[in-house]
């Protein structure tokens, strides 16, 4: 199982919010970043890029997630490489 830390949130308004997430596991992490809309849509980026596009280009994110439970789930246990 990963061990996951917050390392920082932007608050973009009071309700939306964008985490930096450092998930670590043994010898390996990896940062993610998370886009928390309103508590009902969390979308997660691989690269503070990805999610840079996500707002200027309307692109999708990598994964999508209507939970905390499910995005902690899937945080938990993705595979990490260092």
């Amino acid at each position: 199982m990963n061990t996951l830390q917050t390392i920082n949130t932007e608050y973009l308004r009071a309700s939306r919010t964008i985490e930096t997430v450092l998930v670590s596991k043994v010898d390996s992490n990896k940062i993610f970043f998370v886009y928390n809309y309103e508590g009902n849509s969390f979308r997660v980026f691989k690269s503070h890029l990805d999610l840079l596009h996500f707002f200027q280009d309307k692109t999708e994110s990598d994964f999508h997630f209507c939970t905390d439970d499910e995005l902690d789930q899937f945080l938990s246990t993705i595979k990490i490489t260092g």
